[in-house]
């Protein structure tokens, strides 16, 4: 197989058969499940001084993941969760931990070589994220099976919606010059794009899986700005756990256990009633639903 780069750790525990043609969990960490802040060599030293126990979940984050794994039926789906990470392999324990405490279960997660790119004096590619969670993404990819439908959730601070879906393009046949210029226009490093190319170029070409992308707006982007269709732009996890029980993918009980955890962190209630709102005018969400997340 096609080594994914020296910067990428990429761990997948999981083999799932062969007409496995159900949902794929992709998860960023960073910004979309805990509140990380490793983007500066300041961060990066003071990563061994880290403890589980002092990382904090966004928001509705946990309640939101366990559903999600857990599945709407009456027993567990155990859906398969990957993570795809732009934190050092460094965190590991740390994160490993934290998801142990959380309850959160998971059968693959990525991490990203910052010290390594520092050490090979690219510190720019530190920050820049999607050729790296491309390359991550291919690398799942070909190990899951083929009619896996992904369900995928990142947020506005690191391009995840662009990553997310050139990946959807990349697979359905996305080659040669045309996926060069898109690389070349996302700033991927040259060695990163060489092994990009390299392992299109054993994927065979099928639909795109993408079918659901939930962007947390932790920038506060505005929303319109998201145009794909699939793309659903929450300003909060209580909004994204509305949209999948309207869709039937995790149980109605969810959205009140994901609004506790929004209160639990002091958000204030006129936030909260102001993102129902939305979620009724902007996603299309039905006020029985909503209904369920009111104090």
């Amino acid at each position: 197989m096609t080594d994914l780069g020296r910067f990428i750790q990429q761990s997948n525990d999981r083999h799932l058969p062969d007409d496995y043609d159900g949902p794929i969990l992709l998860w960023d960490i960073d910004k979309t499940y805990l509140d990380t802040r490793f983007s500066s060599f300041r961060g990066l030293i003071s990563i061994p001084l880290e403890l589980a126990v002092d990382k904090q979940a966004v928001p509705g984050a946990v309640p939101l993941l366990r559903a999600l794994r857990r599945g709407p039926g009456p027993q567990s789906a155990l859906t398969p969760l990957y993570f795809v990470s732009g934190s050092p392999p460094q965190l590991r324990k740390v994160i490993q931990t934290k998801m142990t405490l959380d309850g959160v279960q998971y059968d693959g997660i990525t991490f990203k070589d910052q010290m390594g790119l520092l050490m090979a004096r690219r510190p720019k590619d530190i920050k820049r994220q999607v050729g790296y969670k491309l390359t991550a993404l291919l690398g799942y990819r070909r190990r899951v099976p083929a009619r896996a439908q992904w369900l995928m959730f990142g947020d506005d601070v690191e391009n995840d919606a662009e990553a997310f879906l050139l990946f959807g393009q990349v697979v359905a046949g996305l080659r040669g010059p045309r996926l060069e210029d898109r690389l070349q226009a996302a700033h991927v490093h040259d060695e990163d794009r060489a092994i990009i190319h390299e392992l299109v170029a054993s994927l065979p070409e099928g639909p795109d899986p993408v079918s659901r992308v939930f962007i947390l707006l932790a920038n506060k982007t505005d929303p319109e700005r998201f145009t794909d269709p699939r793309v659903m732009a929450c300003r909060s996890y209580l909004q994204t756990s509305l949209v999948l029980a309207m869709e039937g993918r995790i149980t109605p009980d969810t959205v009140p256990m994901v609004a506790r955890g929004l209160r639990r962190n002091r958000v204030p209630e006129q936030t909260i009633a102001e993102e129902l709102r939305d979620a009724e005018r902007r996603l299309h969400v039905p006020r029985s639903l909503t209904e369920l997340a009111r104090a």
